[in-house]
């Protein structure tokens, strides 16, 4: 529990190719060695166990402010663009403590309510129908390319009003910001993610200008038009907002439809269990997102000097709170690495907790719940065509790069 009384690699400092496939091994190993793991070469902390995590994601003496990250990490100042990136990224509600993310997440709340995402279920079975429609005749498809992927950054793209032919531009740019996530991320990832930013600024803006002088009935133009107590979002939020709903509207998705049919395609009771019995779909879903967490770590940073289980964290101290790890921990769940879609009282963590919960998780839900059932009523004969595939980076959003089936 100690900076000094454990002897441990830091799995996410340079996450190894062994790791990035099965890094389970290893999180039980600090989960039962070192819950709470600091990382000399890193200089943060890991913390692994379900108790804890669950603890600091709803105790708000934790921040995500990234003002605090610069201490962390002082690579964030050294190139003007990618200065100018974290700046930008630090308006969007994902990196704003309270008082400020409590009006952002309002003002986006209004523009992204239940109602709105019940409306879409008929159109998101559409799209789901239509996809397989397309790939049915040929007898087999990636499913990660031609389905996981293209169901979610569709219905994000509708709802935006940003139009679809353009969603495999965002593949490009949402992959290099989501490579920036990882806790070594080095300078050339930084310059990376920092040009992708500009590159869907430049796009957005004549989108939001437009959507200014002509509303439509879109998220963009609903964002525009949010109010609350006479506050609306700066041009900034309002810009930093829209490519966090872009990127975590579909990126975490992606991962959670193509990792919950694996699931299901290495796990044949489980399969014929769902298909036998439609109504666990809601369960199923639930468990894909306990089992293989799309989510697997998010950052926090102590706001004061704190004590966690008697050890000292100081005021700025970063942490990375593996919530994938915490999902597998046996203290919280039974026979945790057993795939059950039928399982009972499933409280994981795969959309955080507290104040930062997922904004989009009934959306997430609904695609993934959509998407699953569909593929097995369509295609009933879908199996794998080979078992060595392969995880994407970063490690924090858990993802496969491809999932070739026939059927």
């Amino acid at each position: 529990m100690s900076k000094k009384g454990v002897v441990l690699a830091d799995p996410l400092y340079s996450v190894s190719a062994e790791f990035l496939q099965n890094p389970y091994p290893a999180l039980r190993r600090l989960r039962d060695e070192a819950p709470l793991f600091w990382s000399e070469k890193g200089k943060y902390w890991i913390v692994s166990r379900y108790a804890e995590v669950n603890a600091i994601l709803r105790d708000l003496h934790y921040e995500k402010g990234l003002k605090r990250w610069r201490s962390y990490n002082p690579l964030l100042n050294l190139i003007p663009q990618v200065a100018h990136q974290m700046k930008f990224r630090g308006k969007g509600m994902l990196a704003q403590d309270p008082p400020d993310h409590t009006r952002l997440r309002s003002l986006v709340n209004k523009a992204f309510t239940p109602t709105r995402v019940n409306q879409m279920r008929i159109h998101i079975e559409e799209i789901a129908n239509r996809l397989i429609d397309e790939v049915e005749k040929k007898g087999g498809m990636d499913l990660v390319a031609d389905y996981a992927f293209v169901l979610p950054v569709t219905v994000i793209c509708e709802m935006l009003g940003i139009p679809p032919e353009d969603r495999d531009r965002f593949k490009g740019w949402s992959h290099a910001l989501t490579e920036a996530l990882e806790p070594s991320q080095g300078m050339a990832k930084l310059v990376r993610a920092a040009g992708a930013n500009k590159q869907l600024i430049d796009y957005l803006v004549p989108l939001v200008e437009k959507r200014r002088r002509d509303p439509q009935d879109d998220l963009i133009s609903a964002l525009v038009l949010a109010e609350e107590e006479g506050s609306r979002l700066t041009e900034e939020e309002l810009l930093a907002n829209i490519v966090l709903l872009l990127v975590a509207g579909h990126e975490t998705t992606v991962n959670l439809i193509g990792n919950g049919a694996h699931c299901l395609l290495t796990h044949e009771d489980q399969k014929e269990r769902l298909r036998s019995n439609p109504d666990l779909i809601e369960s199923a879903v639930e468990e894909f997102l306990r089992y293989e967490s799309p989510v697997q770590l998010v950052r926090r940073a102590a706001a004061c000097d704190l004590s966690i289980n008697g050890q000292q964290i100081h005021e700025n101290d970063a942490l990375f709170l593996l919530t994938g790890s915490a999902n597998r921990d046996e203290r919280q769940f039974e026979r945790p690495d057993l795939l059950d879609i039928g399982r009972a009282d499933n409280k994981h963590l795969g959309f955080g907790a507290g104040i930062h919960h997922c904004l989009g998780s009934s959306l997430a839900r609904v695609e993934g719940q959509i998407a699953i059932a569909t593929l097995l009523k369509r295609l009933p004969a879908i199996k794998l065509t080979r078992a060595d595939l392969r995880y994407k980076m970063p490690f924090a959003l858990r993802g496969l790069k491809e999932l070739p089936v026939v059927f």
